[in-house]
Formats: C-alpha cells, structure tokens, sequence
C-alpha cells in the first residue's frame, strides 16, 4: 500500500493540574444482560487550590438499543452531550465522567473519545476513552479482540529516527484514520508505510516523549514512547 503521510495525534500532560484514574482508557466486558452498569474515570484536583474541569465529546457512539447516558460533576444528562463544564472542585475534590449504561440484552459496544483540560485552558487537554462491549459482533467495534489481539509498538522505548514495529492484527488497521497526537496536542507531519509484513511508523522529526497513535476510529489509541 505504500507511505501513507499521517497526522501526529497527542494528549495534553495534565498531571500538574489534574490527574487521571483509573486509566485514560477504560476498557470493560461484560455480559449481555440488562443489567444496568457504571463506568466512571475520576480526575483527582492535583493543584492544591479550587480547579474547574470542561469536556469535550469527540467522536464514537454505541450500539443501537444500548440506554447510555452520561454524568459529570455537577449534572447527570439524557444521553450524551456536545460538552459542557464541571463544577469546580476543591484542592482534595475530584471531577468525574460516569457513562450510566444497560445494553438492554443487546449483543455490541459503545466506543466514546472525549476532550477534558482545565477550564479556561483548553491547551492543557487530555484525550480520555471509554471502550466497553458485551460479547458476540459490535455493531460499533466490530469483532471483540482478546488483550494480545491490539496493535503492540515495538521496540519500547524507540530511540528519535529508529522506525516503530506496529504488530497485531493487520485487518484492524484503518490507513484513513492513522493519526499521532503530541503531549500538546499538536498536528505533526509523519510517514507510515504499509508494504510490509507490519505497518511501521517513520520517527524522523520526532522529539523525546510520549506519543498515542490511533490506527482505528472505534479502537483505544496504541501509545508509542521516543527517547
């Protein structure tokens, strides 16, 4: 297929204001039931004084039949909306997206990318990912990958100018969407070349850091770390 030119496709190092738990990408099974089900990632205030927290959703969605619903510090809402902004939080306070989810027995997954940074600061962004689904086909994700089935970079750490392996399964991999963010959000020029055995990522330009590469709109991004 050729070098595909791509995008460099990043989220913002928040720690100094704010952190992230459990993970900023929650991903969950569960069994295809109408049980009713919280996902919740939590943004512990790290500055030591009042911190108001906005986001932002991205892009995803879920599986038609699904009753998902969203709630942040300060509003549970019908469904999810474009964005909106926290309560502030005290210095020991934490901010919160919760997805309120039942899949009502049907077999799928809900996939949702949002935005979250400190209000009035949108530069210090952090990219947060819910992937969540039940079992059998998605209608959203497609097949249920088992944890060794996403893309592994390799090596880890990669030395500035040294080409990153991307193994895994190669029918996942989307060459429209191939993106990497920067740890400050910036677009970046890169090359991709797919005539391989594996896709495999060109680092020349590329700085000391941490950087996520997303290689499919409905998967969680693979986190590729220069040195």
């Amino acid at each position: 297929m050729g070098v595909l030119a791509c995008m460099l496709f990043g989220t913002a190092q928040a720690s100094a204001q704010f952190g992230i738990t459990p993970t900023d990408s929650l991903v969950a099974e569960f069994a295809t039931d109408s049980v009713t089900r919280i996902f919740q990632l939590d943004f512990p205030n790290e500055t030591g004084d009042s911190l108001g927290l906005t986001w932002r959703w991205i892009d995803g969605g879920w599986t038609d039949g699904w009753d998902v619903n969203l709630c942040d510090l300060g509003e549970c809402y019908t469904g999810v909306p474009a964005d909106a902004d926290m309560l502030p939080m005290g210095p020991e306070g934490a901010g919160f997206l919760k997805l309120i989810v039942n899949s009502l027995e049907v077999e799928g997954a809900c996939f949702l990318h949002f935005w979250v940074w400190p209000t009035g600061n949108q530069d210090a962004l952090v990219n947060v990912y819910f992937d969540l689904r039940n079992g059998g086909v998605s209608t959203v994700l497609g097949p249920s990958l088992a944890p060794d089935e996403h893309a592994q970079p390799y090596p880890v750490p990669a030395a500035i100018g040294q080409p990153v392996t991307l193994q895994g399964v190669n029918h996942l991999w989307d060459s429209k969407s191939v993106q990497l963010f920067t740890a400050q959000g910036a677009l970046v020029p890169c090359s991709f070349n797919f005539s391989g055995a594996h896709p495999v990522l060109g680092t020349d330009g590329l700085t000391t850091g941490t950087y996520l590469l997303r290689y499919n709109d409905h998967l969680p991004p693979v986190r590729i770390i220069m040195e």
